[in-house]
C-alpha cells in the first residue's frame, strides 16, 4: 500500500510536470488573433514606409527646384550686369573716339554720328573711366553673389534642405 501511495504521487508529480510543459507550451503557441495583429502592424510599416518615401521625394524635388531657381535668378542679374558692361565700354569709346559705333561681328564700327565736345574723353580720362567701370561692374557681381549665398543658406536651412544630396551639403 504505501507502494502504491508512492506511484500514485509519483504519477501526480509526472502529470504536474507534464501540464507546465503544456501550459508553456500553449502559451508560446501562436493564436490567430496574432497574426491578425501582426498583419496589421506589417501594413502600417509598409504605409509608414511608403509615407517617409513619399516625403523625401517631394523635399528633395522642392529643395532641387528652390535652388535651381535661385541659380537661374543669379544668372539673369550676372546677364544684366554684363549687358550694362557691354553698353558702358561702348559709350567709353564712343565718348574716347568722338563718334558713336555700331557693333558688328562682335566689332565696334565708327559711323558718322559725333558726340558732343562736352562729352568727349582724353585718352587718360578713358582710363579712370574704365577702372572705375570694372570696379562698379565688380561690386555689382559681388553684390548678386551675396544674394545668391544669402538666399541659399536659407534653403539649405529650411526644412527642404534636410534632404538635400551629401554634395550640395557645403
Amino acid at each position: 500500500m504505501a507502494k502504491e501511495k508512492e506511484e500514485k504521487k509519483g504519477q501526480e508529480k509526472a502529470q504536474e510536470q507534464e501540464g507546465a510543459v503544456d501550459s508553456i507550451r500553449t502559451g508560446n503557441q501562436i493564436m490567430d488573433n496574432h497574426v491578425a495583429s501582426a498583419m496589421e502592424e506589417i501594413n502600417k510599416e509598409k504605409d509608414d514606409r511608403k509615407k517617409k518615401q513619399a516625403k523625401r521625394m517631394i523635399c528633395v524635388a522642392t529643395y532641387t527646384n528652390r535652388r535651381t531657381l535661385l541659380q537661374l535668378q543669379q544668372r539673369r542679374r550676372e546677364d544684366d550686369i554684363t549687358k550694362e558692361k557691354l553698353n558702358a565700354t561702348k559709350d567709353l569709346l564712343e565718348r574716347a573716339l568722338g563718334v558713336e559705333c555700331e557693333i558688328k561681328d562682335g566689332e565696334c564700327v565708327p559711323t558718322d554720328k559725333k558726340i558732343a565736345a562736352d562729352k568727349r574723353l582724353t585718352p587718360e580720362e578713358f582710363e579712370r573711366e574704365a577702372r572705375k567701370l570694372e570696379e562698379d561692374i565688380a561690386k555689382k557681381i559681388s553684390e548678386s553673389d551675396k544674394k545668391y549665398n544669402e538666399a541659399l543658406n536659407e534653403l539649405r536651412n529650411s526644412y527642404e534642405g534636410e534632404y538635400r544630396w551629401y554634395i550640395d551639403r557645403w
